[in-house]
């Protein structure tokens, strides 16, 4: 089961295969031959007369829950209650405020959390088109690992309610999303029909599921990232953290579809008991399976003798090796025109996938680096969502990652660079997706190429922030396989000092020990290298910092022959974790090669420092209001810690996850003080939720009814007082997404 603000679930996404019980007939019960290596930790019995609430937490509400599910769910004995010793989640068809539908969700985030451990559920499951029951597991600290799928999702048991012989076990993980499982079919019966155990097993870095104590899927080979680097999470990231567990009964969706005529309410799920162990001996980690060698013989087509993987690359041989198609409401044609590729574009579509030219047979091998190019134009500025990934049998896996990339009406190069985290894919299919706007557009110049095989040193371009604009990365310290990647320490002559990772997660940071020092001002520095600087831009460093007693270090920015540009900041490091923030003055001339660069002084002591959450990132200029002036969401000059920006379904980015306390923050440059009308383009699956925006001359506060899912956007209207010159505009907001805002004087 999925959940989240934003959460757009693609069911093809999901590769299954199917596992008979019959299989397992001569298997011993796997789980009985380990009991005695665990230890029951916690534990529901449901033996009580009324849910036990310092257990479980209950959701409320409807909205879809990103899978266009039709529930509104509540806490009313009528759909969670505990009946004859089990907890029973009961759906009703009945209307409920404004929903047709009513069932229960029941978590235990902040009551009940675990990383590993054995998880035993005994449940009887109901029946019918349109039910979706699911056990389940969520991360309790979003903010580590970034939003969904980035997070890790853990799915012991869902079953679509018109298959009730067949439960799925999956995980979901990845940026691109990627979700990998499989199912398990009873030889005979339905797991309507009476109670069975789901058992799951979760060791750093192995997940296995069980039915009836019988072991029918292991999971060892997985990965993940977030937005912050080209680089996966060190494994078994992400499932290396505290997950909750959540049991729910959803009515339609995406995946099982809507309820029918045959449909019969009310339809129950029925859970006996819940039962957590830990392991008795200390877990280790186990390894992920090895990767393809370099030297493997992989088939697959070989690339052209300039080095690139497409071909008919500039359309001298019209559509030949191309194929355009039109999805999900979309109209157009494709032909060559004065040697590029013309798209005529009739309708958008309602997806982005709703028209496409793509070329399939790309051989993206495992480990290798490769770069995405090509010159684009449009008869009017917009967006298209590229993508090198698989076909149906390997989920439609975005390899690329969907890179959302904004098209002129200048011909233009765009370029990119990925690294393959899947399994060699002979078959991957490179695509445009230019669906959601009529704009036609021009392609040409189109080529994939390797530029690194696997093991070799990635150079990191300069002047390519990532995607919230921090031009560091790896700031974290989590990913690589040592969490060290792109970071280097420098050493003079008669220093020595070791740079490792804390391995705990929840203290993941850098850690810096000097063993042996020259007393030098520079004897031991931290940097990260390769970060552009431009002319006239300013920029700002953020960091975490501490040391093992009170020590002096440094914070200065060096060209490629460590000569410092501009003022290097002197600050005196605690013994407990502060944050800490400087700005640089504007750059006077272009840089390619800059290091950002801790050093560490020695004169006065050596003790350990640690450093964490490490960003630089140019400062977003003021806006200036003429006449009607558009400002995107993602263009904030600060914020608070909690909105994430993300893709939007109206292309390009917004931001979301905005909660109680959260704020974005916008500059702005005015010719005149007085009223200004503000619209904002807003989306939320909750209702009557507050949105305050606050200038310098008073505030806005607007209850905003809410659209009934987490992407469908309208517009919302408010006035604001401006002062003349340049200001501050701080939006704060409860369960709201933000796309973009417009401001003109009244």
């Amino acid at each position: 089961m999925k959940f989240g603000k934003n959460i757009l679930l693609t069911v093809l996404g999901i590769t299954l295969f199917s596992c008979n019980s019959s299989n397992q007939v001569a298997i011993e019960n796997d789980v009985d031959a380990t009991r005695d290596n665990w230890t029951l930790v916690w534990s529901d019995e449901f033996d009580s007369t009324q849910i036990d609430e310092s257990k479980w937490n209950f959701i409320s509400g409807a909205g879809g829950y990103g899978n266009s599910e039709l529930q509104n769910y509540t806490g009313r004995e009528k759909n969670a209650r505990i009946e004859n010793g089990n907890l029973v989640i009961e759906a009703h068809k009945e209307d409920y405020e404004g929903s047709n539908y009513t069932s229960a969700k029941l978590t235990t985030e902040g009551k009940g959390d675990w990383t590993y451990g054995r998880y035993e559920i005994r449940a009887k499951l109901p029946k019918g088109q349109g039910f979706w029951p699911a056990l389940w597991m969520m991360p309790t600290d979003y903010n580590i690992y970034g939003p969904w799928p980035a997070c890790g999702e853990i799915d012991i048991m869902e079953v679509l309610g018109h298959e009730t012989n067949k439960v799925y076990g999956t995980l979901h993980y990845g940026n691109p999303k990627k979700s990998s499982g499989t199912n398990y079919v009873l030889e005979s019966g339905s797991f309507s029909d009476s109670y069975h155990t789901f058992t799951l097993d979760w060791l750093p870095g192995e997940i296995k599921w069980y039915i009836d104590g019988v072991l029918y899927q292991t999971q060892n080979d997985w990965y993940s990232n977030n937005d912050e680097a080209p680089e996966a999470l060190a494994f078994p990231a992400p499932f290396d953290r505290d997950f909750y567990l959540q049991f729910n009964l959803a009515v339609g969706g995406t995946w099982p579809g809507n309820p029918n005529s045959s449909t019969k309410f009310p339809q129950r799920l029925e859970i006996d008991w819940v039962r957590v162990y830990e392991l008795n001996s200390p877990y280790k980690l186990i390894k992920k399976p090895e990767t393809e060698g370099s030297n493997a013989e992989i088939p697959g087509r070989a690339p052209q003798d300039d080095g690139n993987y497409v071909l008919n690359d500039q359309f001298n041989n019209g559509l030949e090796n191309w194929t355009f198609i039109n999805n999900e409401g979309g109209k157009g044609s494709a032909q060559v025109d004065n040697g590029e590729m013309y798209i005529e574009m009739s309708a958008p579509g309602n997806q982005t996938w709703a028209n496409q030219l793509f070329q399939t047979d790309m051989n993206i091998r495992k480990g290798y680096t490769y770069r995405v190019s090509f010159k684009a134009r449009a008869e009017k500025e917009r967006t298209i969502m590229f993508k090198v990934g698989g076909l149906e049998d390997r989920g439609w896996t975005a390899y690329s990652g969907e890179q959302i990339i904004k098209i002129t009406k200048d011909m233009k190069l765009h370029s990119f660079e990925f690294t393959m985290g899947e399994k060699t894919d002979v078959k991957a299919r490179y695509e445009f997706n230019m669906g959601l706007d009529d704009s036609d557009m021009w392609i040409d110049d189109v080529k994939l190429e390797v530029i690194a095989l696997p093991g070799d040193y990635v150079k990191v371009p300069n002047h390519l922030p990532l995607k919230y604009g921090n031009l560091i990365y790896n700031g974290t310290f989590d990913k690589g396989s040592d969490r060290k990647a792109f970071w280097n320490i420098q050493l003079d002559s008669k220093s020595d000092a070791m740079f490792m990772v804390t391995p705990d997660l929840y203290k993941r940071e850098a850690k810096i020990v000097t063993l042996d020092s020259s007393n030098s001002n520079d004897a031991i520095i931290l940097y990260q290298e390769n970060i552009g600087l431009i002319n006239g831009e300013s920029y700002k460093i953020k960091f975490d910092a501490y040391a093992g007693n009170n020590r002096k270090i440094s914070v200065g920015l060096f060209d490629e022959n460590w000569k410092n540009i501009g003022e290097k900041i002197n600050l005196d490091l605690e013994n407990s974790s502060k944050k800490y923030s400087y700005e640089f003055s504007p750059s006077t001339k272009d840089y390619d090669n800059v290091k950002v660069a801790f050093v560490l002084v020695d004169k006065d002591s050596t003790d350990t420092v640690y450093i964490d959450n490490v960003t630089f990132s140019k400062l977003v200029k003021p806006k200036k209001i003429v006449g009607l002036t558009h400002l995107e969401a993602e263009d904030f000059f600060s914020k608070s810690d909690v909105p994430q920006t993300q893709e939007c379904v109206e292309g390009g980015l917004n931001v979301g996850w905005m909660t109680e306390g959260n704020w974005l923050k916008y500059k702005v440059i005015t010719t005149a003080s007085g009223t200004y009308k503000i619209n904002l383009r807003v989306a939320s699956a909750t209702k009557n939720n507050p949105l305050v925006i606050k200038t310098e001359l008073g505030s806005a506060e607007i209850e905003y009814k809410g659209s009934g899912d987490w992407q469908n956007w309208e517009t919302i209207s408010n006035e604001i007082e401006l002062p003349s010159g340049e200001s501050e505009i701080i939006i704060s907001a409860v369960d709201v997404n933000l796309n973009w805002f417009e401001l003109e004087k009244k």
